[in-house]
Protein backbone atom coordinates (compact mmCIF):
# COMPACT_ATOMS: atom_id res chain seq x y z
CA UNK A 1 0.00 0.00 0.00
CA UNK A 2 1.38 3.29 -0.80
CA UNK A 3 0.03 6.90 0.33
CA UNK A 4 -1.13 9.66 -2.08
CA UNK A 5 1.95 11.45 -3.42
CA UNK A 6 1.81 15.03 -4.84
CA UNK A 7 1.53 14.74 -8.59
CA UNK A 8 4.27 16.00 -10.51
CA UNK A 9 2.68 18.28 -12.64
CA UNK A 10 1.10 19.84 -9.08
CA UNK A 11 4.40 20.03 -7.34
CA UNK A 12 5.72 22.09 -10.32
CA UNK A 13 2.92 24.08 -11.73
CA UNK A 14 4.46 27.72 -10.74
CA UNK A 15 7.64 26.83 -12.61
CA UNK A 16 5.67 25.49 -15.55
CA UNK A 17 3.18 28.49 -15.89
CA UNK A 18 5.84 30.95 -15.67
CA UNK A 19 7.81 29.40 -17.88
CA UNK A 20 5.03 29.07 -20.60
CA UNK A 21 3.88 32.30 -19.53
CA UNK A 22 7.31 33.93 -20.33
CA UNK A 23 7.99 31.98 -23.30
CA UNK A 24 4.54 33.69 -24.71
CA UNK A 25 5.72 37.06 -24.23
CA UNK A 26 9.05 36.87 -25.88
CA UNK A 27 7.23 35.13 -28.73
CA UNK A 28 5.15 38.17 -29.60
CA UNK A 29 7.82 40.16 -28.43
CA UNK A 30 9.73 39.17 -31.25
CA UNK A 31 7.27 39.12 -33.52
CA UNK A 32 6.06 42.27 -33.43
CA UNK A 33 9.18 43.74 -33.30
CA UNK A 34 12.89 43.77 -34.70
CA UNK A 35 14.62 42.33 -31.50
CA UNK A 36 15.83 39.09 -33.51
CA UNK A 37 16.52 40.72 -37.15
CA UNK A 38 20.20 39.50 -36.48
CA UNK A 39 19.68 36.08 -36.17
CA UNK A 40 18.20 35.35 -39.94
CA UNK A 41 15.82 31.93 -39.71
CA UNK A 42 16.67 32.11 -35.94
CA UNK A 43 15.02 35.71 -35.55
CA UNK A 44 11.97 33.92 -33.37
CA UNK A 45 14.40 31.43 -31.24
CA UNK A 46 15.92 34.09 -28.73
CA UNK A 47 13.28 35.73 -27.75
CA UNK A 48 11.18 32.94 -26.93
CA UNK A 49 14.13 31.38 -24.61
CA UNK A 50 14.78 34.78 -23.58
CA UNK A 51 10.92 34.53 -22.77
CA UNK A 52 10.99 31.52 -21.06
CA UNK A 53 14.08 32.33 -18.68
CA UNK A 54 12.30 35.24 -17.39
CA UNK A 55 9.68 33.23 -16.23
CA UNK A 56 12.12 31.02 -14.91
CA UNK A 57 13.77 34.09 -13.15
CA UNK A 58 10.67 35.68 -11.78
CA UNK A 59 9.47 32.31 -10.61
CA UNK A 60 13.09 31.35 -8.73
CA UNK A 61 13.09 35.22 -7.20
CA UNK A 62 9.34 34.71 -6.33
CA UNK A 63 10.35 31.66 -4.23
CA UNK A 64 13.45 33.64 -2.46
CA UNK A 65 12.27 36.97 -1.88
CA UNK A 66 8.87 35.87 0.17
CA UNK A 67 9.91 38.48 2.35
CA UNK A 68 9.07 41.42 0.28
CA UNK A 69 5.49 40.32 0.50
CA UNK A 70 5.70 42.17 3.98
CA UNK A 71 4.94 45.51 2.24
CA UNK A 72 1.86 46.69 0.34
CA UNK A 73 0.93 44.50 -2.56
CA UNK A 74 1.99 47.38 -4.94
CA UNK A 75 5.49 48.73 -3.22
CA UNK A 76 6.30 44.48 -3.38
CA UNK A 77 5.46 44.16 -7.16
CA UNK A 78 7.32 47.42 -7.69
CA UNK A 79 10.26 46.46 -6.07
CA UNK A 80 10.35 43.25 -7.34
CA UNK A 81 9.70 44.23 -10.89
CA UNK A 82 12.84 46.05 -10.53
CA UNK A 83 15.20 43.38 -9.15
CA UNK A 84 13.81 40.73 -11.72
CA UNK A 85 14.34 43.44 -14.59
CA UNK A 86 17.68 44.15 -13.93
CA UNK A 87 18.55 40.46 -13.38
CA UNK A 88 16.64 39.52 -16.77
CA UNK A 89 18.63 42.66 -18.80
CA UNK A 90 22.06 41.03 -17.33
CA UNK A 91 20.68 37.49 -18.41
CA UNK A 92 20.07 39.04 -22.13
CA UNK A 93 23.80 41.02 -22.28
CA UNK A 94 24.85 37.16 -21.57
CA UNK A 95 22.46 35.44 -24.05
CA UNK A 96 23.54 38.77 -26.46
CA UNK A 97 26.77 37.53 -25.97
CA UNK A 98 26.26 33.63 -26.98
CA UNK A 99 24.72 34.70 -29.94
CA UNK A 100 27.33 36.55 -31.34
CA UNK A 101 29.44 33.44 -30.68
CA UNK A 102 27.12 30.89 -31.77
CA UNK A 103 26.25 32.98 -34.94
CA UNK A 104 30.19 34.45 -35.61
CA UNK A 105 28.37 37.27 -37.22
CA UNK A 106 30.09 40.13 -34.84
CA UNK A 107 32.82 39.96 -31.94
CA UNK A 108 31.50 39.68 -29.00
CA UNK A 109 32.13 43.65 -28.44
CA UNK A 110 30.62 44.87 -31.23
CA UNK A 111 27.45 42.66 -30.36
CA UNK A 112 27.15 43.86 -26.94
CA UNK A 113 28.13 47.42 -27.65
CA UNK A 114 25.14 47.12 -30.91
CA UNK A 115 22.39 45.85 -28.25
CA UNK A 116 23.48 48.32 -26.03
CA UNK A 117 22.99 51.49 -28.04
CA UNK A 118 20.07 49.88 -29.93
CA UNK A 119 17.91 47.73 -27.90
CA UNK A 120 18.87 48.17 -24.19
CA UNK A 121 16.27 50.42 -23.43
CA UNK A 122 13.39 49.01 -24.67
CA UNK A 123 14.03 45.41 -23.47
CA UNK A 124 14.27 46.86 -20.29
CA UNK A 125 10.93 48.22 -20.43
CA UNK A 126 9.96 44.88 -21.86
CA UNK A 127 11.50 43.38 -18.79
CA UNK A 128 9.77 45.40 -16.55
CA UNK A 129 6.25 45.18 -18.39
CA UNK A 130 6.79 41.12 -18.28
CA UNK A 131 8.04 41.08 -15.06
CA UNK A 132 4.65 43.17 -13.63
CA UNK A 133 2.48 40.77 -15.78
CA UNK A 134 4.17 37.63 -14.18
CA UNK A 135 3.89 38.86 -10.84
CA UNK A 136 -0.05 39.13 -11.14
CA UNK A 137 -0.23 36.24 -13.18
CA UNK A 138 1.24 34.14 -10.32
CA UNK A 139 -0.84 36.14 -7.72
CA UNK A 140 -4.12 35.43 -9.52
CA UNK A 141 -3.17 31.91 -9.80
CA UNK A 142 -2.35 31.16 -6.37
CA UNK A 143 -6.35 33.37 -5.52
CA UNK A 144 -7.80 31.24 -7.89
CA UNK A 145 -7.35 27.23 -8.90
CA UNK A 146 -6.81 25.96 -12.33
CA UNK A 147 -10.19 24.44 -11.71
CA UNK A 148 -11.70 27.48 -11.54
CA UNK A 149 -10.46 28.73 -15.08
CA UNK A 150 -10.95 25.54 -17.12
CA UNK A 151 -14.94 25.22 -15.75
CA UNK A 152 -15.38 29.41 -16.51
CA UNK A 153 -14.29 29.07 -19.87
CA UNK A 154 -15.40 25.75 -20.67
CA UNK A 155 -19.36 26.93 -19.74
CA UNK A 156 -19.45 23.72 -17.13
CA UNK A 157 -21.63 24.78 -14.03
CA UNK A 158 -23.07 27.80 -15.77
CA UNK A 159 -26.53 25.60 -15.68
CA UNK A 160 -26.96 23.93 -12.34
CA UNK A 161 -25.74 20.16 -12.71
CA UNK A 162 -26.20 17.64 -9.89
CA UNK A 163 -23.04 15.11 -9.23
CA UNK A 164 -22.45 12.63 -7.19
CA UNK A 165 -18.96 14.13 -4.70
CA UNK A 166 -17.20 13.53 -1.33
CA UNK A 167 -16.93 16.84 1.14
CA UNK A 168 -14.90 16.69 3.98
CA UNK A 169 -14.89 19.59 6.65
CA UNK A 170 -12.17 20.35 8.79
CA UNK A 171 -12.57 22.52 11.86
CA UNK A 172 -9.96 23.59 14.97
CA UNK A 173 -10.41 22.10 17.86
CA UNK A 174 -10.58 24.24 20.80
CA UNK A 175 -10.64 27.26 19.00
CA UNK A 176 -12.42 29.76 20.98
CA UNK A 177 -9.49 28.96 24.10
CA UNK A 178 -7.13 29.30 21.64
CA UNK A 179 -8.26 32.71 19.94
CA UNK A 180 -9.12 34.03 23.91
CA UNK A 181 -5.48 32.94 25.22
CA UNK A 182 -3.39 33.90 21.72
CA UNK A 183 -5.48 37.11 20.84
CA UNK A 184 -7.32 37.89 17.57
CA UNK A 185 -3.84 38.55 15.77
CA UNK A 186 -1.70 35.81 16.89
CA UNK A 187 -4.77 33.46 16.79
CA UNK A 188 -5.37 34.26 13.34
CA UNK A 189 -1.73 33.58 12.18
CA UNK A 190 -2.25 30.48 13.73
CA UNK A 191 -4.72 29.57 11.50
CA UNK A 192 -2.86 31.18 8.19
CA UNK A 193 0.15 29.10 8.95
CA UNK A 194 -2.02 25.76 9.72
CA UNK A 195 -3.91 26.45 6.51
CA UNK A 196 -0.52 27.21 4.75
CA UNK A 197 0.65 23.85 5.92
CA UNK A 198 -2.30 21.83 4.77
CA UNK A 199 -1.16 22.05 0.92
CA UNK A 200 1.18 19.37 0.91
CA UNK A 201 -2.00 16.94 1.90
CA UNK A 202 -4.54 19.00 -0.39
CA UNK A 203 -2.13 18.21 -3.21
CA UNK A 204 -1.15 14.60 -2.68
CA UNK A 205 -5.24 14.10 -1.89
CA UNK A 206 -6.06 15.76 -5.48
CA UNK A 207 -8.60 17.47 -3.01
CA UNK A 208 -10.20 21.22 -3.81
CA UNK A 209 -10.80 23.34 -1.81
CA UNK A 210 -14.27 24.89 -1.47
CA UNK A 211 -13.95 27.20 1.43
CA UNK A 212 -12.36 28.56 4.42
CA UNK A 213 -14.82 29.21 7.01
CA UNK A 214 -13.18 31.00 9.98
CA UNK A 215 -11.45 27.95 11.36
CA UNK A 216 -12.62 25.55 9.28
CA UNK A 217 -11.85 24.43 5.95
CA UNK A 218 -14.28 22.47 3.53
CA UNK A 219 -12.53 20.18 0.87
CA UNK A 220 -14.60 18.09 -1.68
CA UNK A 221 -13.53 15.32 -4.57
CA UNK A 222 -15.62 14.17 -7.04
CA UNK A 223 -16.34 10.61 -6.58
CA UNK A 224 -14.32 9.08 -8.84
CA UNK A 225 -11.04 11.48 -8.14
CA UNK A 226 -11.38 11.05 -4.19
CA UNK A 227 -12.30 7.30 -4.08
CA UNK A 228 -9.52 6.76 -6.46
CA UNK A 229 -6.26 5.25 -4.33
CA UNK A 230 -8.55 6.10 -1.24
CA UNK A 231 -7.29 9.81 -1.62
CA UNK A 232 -10.35 11.00 0.46
CA UNK A 233 -9.70 8.81 3.45
CA UNK A 234 -6.25 9.12 3.77
CA UNK A 235 -6.45 12.91 3.00
CA UNK A 236 -7.22 13.07 6.92
CA UNK A 237 -3.85 10.99 7.81
CA UNK A 238 -1.60 13.46 5.36
CA UNK A 239 -3.01 16.45 7.27
CA UNK A 240 -2.14 15.00 10.42
CA UNK A 241 1.33 14.47 9.39
CA UNK A 242 1.76 17.53 7.90
CA UNK A 243 1.38 18.99 11.29
CA UNK A 244 3.40 16.52 12.75
CA UNK A 245 6.51 17.45 11.44
CA UNK A 246 5.82 21.77 12.20
CA UNK A 247 5.45 20.05 15.82
CA UNK A 248 8.59 22.25 17.01
CA UNK A 249 7.75 25.14 14.73
CA UNK A 250 4.15 25.80 16.54
CA UNK A 251 5.91 24.81 20.25
CA UNK A 252 8.19 27.72 19.65
CA UNK A 253 5.81 30.33 18.27
CA UNK A 254 2.30 29.40 19.82
CA UNK A 255 3.32 27.14 22.91
CA UNK A 256 0.87 24.92 21.57
CA UNK A 257 0.07 22.25 18.80
CA UNK A 258 -3.21 22.89 16.51
CA UNK A 259 -5.55 19.71 16.56
CA UNK A 260 -8.17 19.08 14.57
CA UNK A 261 -11.56 17.14 13.54
CA UNK A 262 -12.83 16.17 10.46
CA UNK A 263 -16.32 14.40 9.55
CA UNK A 264 -16.53 12.79 5.70
CA UNK A 265 -19.68 11.91 4.00
CA UNK A 266 -20.40 10.98 0.08
CA UNK A 267 -23.35 11.86 -2.02
CA UNK A 268 -25.18 13.98 -4.39
CA UNK A 269 -24.93 18.11 -4.56
CA UNK A 270 -25.78 20.72 -6.97
CA UNK A 271 -22.92 22.27 -8.30
CA UNK A 272 -23.14 26.08 -10.13
CA UNK A 273 -22.19 29.29 -10.82
CA UNK A 274 -23.39 31.84 -8.95
CA UNK A 275 -22.88 36.10 -8.33
CA UNK A 276 -22.36 38.96 -10.54
CA UNK A 277 -20.64 41.35 -8.48
CA UNK A 278 -18.00 38.21 -7.32
CA UNK A 279 -18.44 35.01 -9.17
CA UNK A 280 -17.73 31.90 -7.31
CA UNK A 281 -19.11 27.95 -7.74
CA UNK A 282 -20.93 26.74 -4.93
CA UNK A 283 -22.44 23.71 -3.81
CA UNK A 284 -26.13 23.11 -3.03
CA UNK A 285 -27.60 20.16 -1.24
CA UNK A 286 -28.20 18.58 1.95
CA UNK A 287 -24.58 16.90 1.54
CA UNK A 288 -22.86 19.87 2.73
CA UNK A 289 -25.28 19.95 5.62
CA UNK A 290 -25.46 16.25 6.48
CA UNK A 291 -20.96 16.48 6.52
CA UNK A 292 -21.28 19.38 8.99
CA UNK A 293 -23.38 17.34 11.56
CA UNK A 294 -21.47 14.30 11.18
CA UNK A 295 -18.19 16.61 11.90
CA UNK A 296 -19.95 18.37 15.06
CA UNK A 297 -20.09 14.82 16.84
CA UNK A 298 -16.56 14.10 16.80
CA UNK A 299 -17.08 16.01 20.07
CA UNK A 300 -19.71 13.63 21.39
CA UNK A 301 -17.71 10.50 20.25
CA UNK A 302 -14.47 11.88 21.68
CA UNK A 303 -12.50 11.25 18.39
CA UNK A 304 -10.79 13.23 15.82
CA UNK A 305 -12.54 11.49 12.37
CA UNK A 306 -16.43 10.76 11.98
CA UNK A 307 -17.08 9.40 8.48
CA UNK A 308 -20.68 8.21 7.37
CA UNK A 309 -21.58 4.41 6.92
CA UNK A 310 -22.30 5.74 3.22
CA UNK A 311 -18.43 6.79 2.65
CA UNK A 312 -17.24 3.60 4.52
CA UNK A 313 -19.17 1.30 1.97
CA UNK A 314 -17.48 3.17 -1.22
CA UNK A 315 -14.19 2.38 0.45
CA UNK A 316 -12.36 -0.86 -0.34
CA UNK A 317 -12.61 -3.33 2.72
CA UNK A 318 -9.13 -4.52 3.31
CA UNK A 319 -7.40 -0.63 4.35
CA UNK A 320 -5.24 -0.40 7.29
CA UNK A 321 -7.44 1.57 8.95
CA UNK A 322 -10.01 0.63 11.93
CA UNK A 323 -13.63 1.88 11.90
CA UNK A 324 -15.81 1.88 15.24
CA UNK A 325 -19.30 2.00 14.62
CA UNK A 326 -20.95 5.03 16.66
CA UNK A 327 -24.72 3.63 16.75
CA UNK A 328 -27.24 4.41 14.13
CA UNK A 329 -27.37 8.65 15.31
CA UNK A 330 -30.16 11.12 14.42
CA UNK A 331 -28.62 14.07 13.28
CA UNK A 332 -29.77 17.32 13.89
CA UNK A 333 -32.01 18.22 10.76
CA UNK A 334 -32.31 14.80 10.01
CA UNK A 335 -35.78 12.67 9.93
CA UNK A 336 -33.91 9.20 9.65
CA UNK A 337 -30.85 8.11 11.59
CA UNK A 338 -27.27 7.45 10.22
CA UNK A 339 -24.81 4.75 11.05
CA UNK A 340 -21.39 7.28 11.75
CA UNK A 341 -18.15 5.58 12.20
CA UNK A 342 -15.08 6.99 14.15
CA UNK A 343 -11.15 6.02 12.12
CA UNK A 344 -8.16 4.97 13.55
CA UNK A 345 -5.26 4.99 11.17
CA UNK A 346 -2.68 1.62 11.07
CA UNK A 347 -0.72 2.72 8.90
CA UNK A 348 2.57 3.44 11.03
CA UNK A 349 2.48 -0.34 11.97
CA UNK A 350 3.01 -0.90 8.62
CA UNK A 351 5.79 1.73 7.78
Amino acid sequence: MELPKIPFYEKYSLIFKAIVAGGAMGLLYTAVSNAGADYQYLKLLPGTIIGISIGFIVIIFEKTLTHLNNYSFLGSMILKALIYSFCIILFLLFFVIVFAEILGHLTYQEALSKYINNRLFEDFIFSLGASIFLILFLEISSLLSNRFFSNYFTGRYHRPMQEERIFMFVDVKSSTTMAEELGDILYSKLLQDLFNDFTDAILASRAEVYQYAGDEIILTWKTATGLKDQRCLYCFYLLKQCIKNRNEYYLKTYNRIPKFKAGMHIGNAVTTWVGKVKKEIVYHGDLLNTTSRIQCKCNDFNHDFVISEAIKEALPKDLPVTYIHQGEILLRGKAQPMKLYTVDFNIDEIY
